[in-house]
């Protein structure tokens, strides 16, 4: 990847959380029409783009030869998951609210992984493990290519030193989102709130956010008063 120079230029959504910017650099209405035109190519993690799997914690990452795959505990599933224990006083382990996803992408692999000075610069680095997901940027897409910078948390294994922002960039031929909530969902609370969890899908893959505590018990309260209410 020789053409990486510095984040503004490489990565501009996310330049802002790594460096401080005087004025906007980024046209945020050009890049959504461009995900929407392009949502065939992009499949499931089209749903997810734009800081839907923003605070996923990362239970895995794997780099093989062609593949790279990231293992995630989706977050905004995890926040309603709490929000159904405390509504319905369920007891269950906290650790057991795992909501896996995948991020795969394979063929024509290149990877790269980038700490990011204070002009911007890119700075290349040995593979570093990360452990939280905060979000990313389409770099190039195409039938034959798709790039992507992920924008990645490292926790400094000195708690004397702070943890920071970790760019990693990749591109592959292909890329494919594996949904597995739906079957840790079952795994977990079996078929009681199976209509709970379709109303959260339903505003999650909507503009609405729903990623907050506070607002995923007010999507548990919003259910139960639609329930309630006759049907015509």
């Amino acid at each position: 990847m020789n053409d990486i120079r510095n984040i503004q230029t490489i990565a501009p959504f996310l330049a802002e959380d790594f460096i401080d910017l005087d004025d906007p650099i980024f046209d945020r209405d050009k890049y959504s029409i461009l995900l929407t035109e392009n949502s065939a190519r992009l499949k499931n993690f089209r749903k997810y783009l734009i800081w839907k799997l923003h605070d996923s914690w990362i239970t895995n990452l794997e780099i093989k030869s062609d593949k790279f795959e990231m293992k995630l505990n989706d977050f905004s599933t995890h926040v309603f998951a709490d929000a159904i224990v405390e509504k319905f006083k369920i007891d269950i382990e906290h650790d057991k609210l795992d909501f896996p996803v995948i991020i795969e992408l394979k063929g024509n692999l290149n990877i790269g992984f980038f700490r990011v000075k204070e002009n911007g610069d890119l700075e290349s680095v040995d593979p570093i493990t990360v452990d939280e997901y905060l979000g990313e940027q389409i770099l190039k897409l195409n039938n034959d290519l798709i790039g992507i910078a992920f924008e990645l948390w490292h926790s400094n294994p000195n708690e004397d030193f702070p943890g920071e922002r970790i760019l990693v960039i990749v591109s592959a031929k292909e890329i494919n989102l594996i949904e597995n909530q739906k079957k840790s969902w079952n795994e977990i609370f079996g078929n009681k709130y199976d209509d709970y969890y379709q109303y959260f899908k339903e505003q999650f893959e909507s503009d609405r956010y729903v990623s907050d505590y506070t607002e995923c018990l007010k999507l548990v309260d919003e259910y139960k008063e639609k329930i309630k209410k006759p049907t015509a």
